[in-house]
């Protein structure tokens, strides 16, 4: 999960290039060897700014901006940490053209593949604990609501910072 917020932010001969803004609804799974977890969401990008907003199995909002902030609203709890140095912008530019349209990016000694026609349509990976992670976008479009951006929760949640 830490790994996807990493990266998750047109195409140049052998990167990509996300639009100013971008938005889209998403359905994560995550696969271990016994077991298949889905998640699903819509994800929003502005200018390296993104919001990852979890609607399905629970309710979760991801801000990476200058810091981290993941707010649980089941739990009433926001957890606050650093941003890491790799942004999902930072990813994709770093990206190669493998074929046609499918590019890979090495971060971390971690190869992230990207599947992009015109727009953002599926990352995946293997994460460091050896699960696949693959995360399908759809309904994307080049404009997002500007608000979503604004970190907010209620008064009275438990706040964890995290180095």
């Amino acid at each position: 999960m830490k790994f996807i917020i990493l990266i998750l932010v047109s195409i140049l001969s052998y990167a990509i290039t996300l639009p100013k803004q971008f938005s889209a609804d998403f359905i994560q799974t995550i696969t271990s060897d016994k077991k298949t977890l889905t998640y699903k969401g819509k994800v929003f990008y502005n200018q390296g700014n993104i919001v990852w907003k979890y609607t399905y199995p629970y309710k979760k909002i991801i801000w990476i901006e200058d810091k981290v902030y993941i707010y649980e609203p089941d739990i009433m709890q926001l957890t606050i940490t650093k941003r890491k140095k790799n942004t999902l912008s930072d990813i994709l530019k770093n990206s190669k053209k493998i074929k046609n349209n499918l590019y890979k990016a090495e971060i971390e000694d971690k190869k992230i593949y990207f599947i992009y026609d015109k727009t953002l349509k599926k990352i995946f990976y293997t994460d460091e604990i050896g699960n696949k992670v693959e995360v399908n976008f759809f309904n994307q479009k080049n404009s997002t609501p500007l608000k979503i951006f604004e970190v907010h929760y209620p008064k009275d949640v438990d706040i964890i910072y995290q180095k």
